[in-house]
């Protein structure tokens, strides 16, 4: 239980430090595609740059740029520090109050009744076993 409690925490730490990269591809000024992984993407919305056949110089011009690919890196730049917080008793009484009735739920108190196995005999009045004896002196 420790042990896999111990790496979900670990795992969990890895994750919040590495960044995370949204890669948006604009087509005519809109957004078409997104997309969010580890690294950036070249994205492409499939629409060809078309090139003009003829310019009034007579030679073939440029690739239209009506499509860009944007990037936005998000990466966590500060560093872990841990708090030590200082309880003294009380508040430790209350944590742990809390801790046992809210979230484990569980009594501290048994509701079970214990039933006492030994009864003890009833009292007896005379001692007939002495009195039907007979005795040498």
């Amino acid at each position: 239980m420790k042990k896999s409690f111990s790496i979900v925490l670990a795992f969990l730490l890895l994750f919040t430090n590495i960044g995370l990269a949204k890669s948006s591809h604009i087509c005519m000024g809109s957004e078409m595609l997104n997309a969010i992984g580890l690294s950036a993407k070249n994205l492409d919305c499939g629409m060809k740059h078309q090139k003009s056949s003829s310019s009034e110089e007579g030679g073939l011009s440029e690739a239209n740029p009506c499509c860009q690919n944007s990037f936005e890196l998000v990466h966590n730049d500060g560093d872990q520090q841990l708090k030590v917080l200082q309880l003294d008793s009380a508040q430790l009484i209350f944590v742990a109050a809390f801790t046992q009735s809210f979230i484990f739920g569980i009594e501290l108190t048994s509701t079970e009744a214990y039933i006492n196995p030994f009864i003890s005999p009833p009292s007896i009045e005379k001692n007939y076993t002495v009195l039907f004896q007979s005795f040498l002196i």
